[in-house]
């Protein structure tokens, strides 16, 4: 059985695309980790990054998307299987290392008219119908067996928890929450976590005592840790950060304590430039922009730390 991992924040713009994919890329280079990267995000970038806007408006065109598990409770459509897994998803160049173990389920912009339409959409019985739109990803696991096919099972999540998203909570055995060191994350990362413990999962326990029995399913989501991205560094500086980051970064060292994970990943072009070119953030190792600032280190530690706590869920 596969570990499956949410990256979740009801917060746009703090590089959750960009560790999923360097998250899974590493697993997947640094560990021989054969990885599935489930895109339930409708703004479809991490598919984006991962495919090339080229193919992913081919795949899009073709209904090969995760939509294809949530359009059969909103129409009656037939449920997918593992079509809709894009295998080797990694676009690779000559010279670069071997991705090819990691595959993907795209997402597509119709994803968010999607989510509006499960909202709106009932069968029969009130528990029943709750359970079965927020389970639907539970059923694919079960259904396809893909849940024996991959060691590790990442979803990248919108920012926001709604119907998509607890299907990603409700088959995730942990999840990890990306933040920013900034006064909104103080407040908005302890919130998260509090509505996935006692909002989430309570609820989803709830429905699943009368719900049809979902072997996917996990019944309380445990936190893998909070990432520390886009930290913004200032060489002169006694923290070797920037004062107002420098500030933040206390007030969450004294809130979350060991679950706050190391190294912390640094602002910078280099990221940005890896993710437009679609590579991994390994392959830019000779640039300035990345290894000269030891950027690609600071993800490979990253994504040892997190297999370490992923494997003990």
């Amino acid at each position: 059985m596969a570990k499956r991992v949410s990256v979740i924040n009801f917060k746009g713009g703090v590089g959750k695309t960009t560790l999923s994919f360097n998250l899974t890329t590493g697993l997947t280079r640094y560990h021989g980790a054969k990885v599935l990267l489930v895109d339930v995000d409708h703004q479809s970038s991490l598919s984006i990054v991962c495919l090339g806007a080229n193919e992913w408006t081919k795949i899009v065109s073709n209904g090969k998307t995760v939509d294809a598990v949530f359009r059969p409770f909103i129409d009656g459509s037939p449920f997918p299987g593992t079509e809709i897994i894009y295998k080797s998803a990694v676009v690779r160049r000559p010279g670069d290392k071997d991705y090819s173990s990691l595959d993907l389920v795209p997402a597509s912009l119709q994803l968010d008219d999607v989510e509006i339409d499960l909202t709106a959409s009932h069968h029969g019985n009130a528990i029943q119908s709750e359970w079965d739109k927020r389970t639907l990803i539970c059923r694919w696991l079960q259904e396809t067996g893909v849940d024996d096919a991959y060691d590790y099972i990442i979803f990248d999540c919108p920012p926001a928890t709604k119907i998509v998203s607890q299907n990603a909570i409700a088959a995730s055995h942990g999840y990890i929450v990306p933040v920013i060191p900034e006064a909104v994350m103080e407040r908005g990362a302890p919130h998260l976590v509090g509505m996935i413990g006692n909002g989430i999962d309570k609820r989803l326990k709830a429905l699943a005592t009368l719900g049809t029995p979902r072997p996917a399913f996990v019944p309380d989501t445990k936190l893998v840790g909070v990432v520390i991205t886009r930290i913004q560094e200032h060489g002169a500086a006694y923290s070797g950060y920037t004062d107002d980051h420098t500030q933040h970064l206390g007030s969450l060292t004294r809130r979350w304590g060991t679950d706050l994970v190391e190294p912390y990943i640094p602002s910078g072009t280099g990221v940005s430039q890896s993710l437009s070119a679609s590579l991994p953030i390994y392959e830019l190792a000779d640039s300035p922009n990345v290894g000269g600032r030891n950027i690609d280190d600071d993800y490979r530690e990253l994504t040892k730390e997190l297999k370490k706590r992923i494997d003990s869920l």
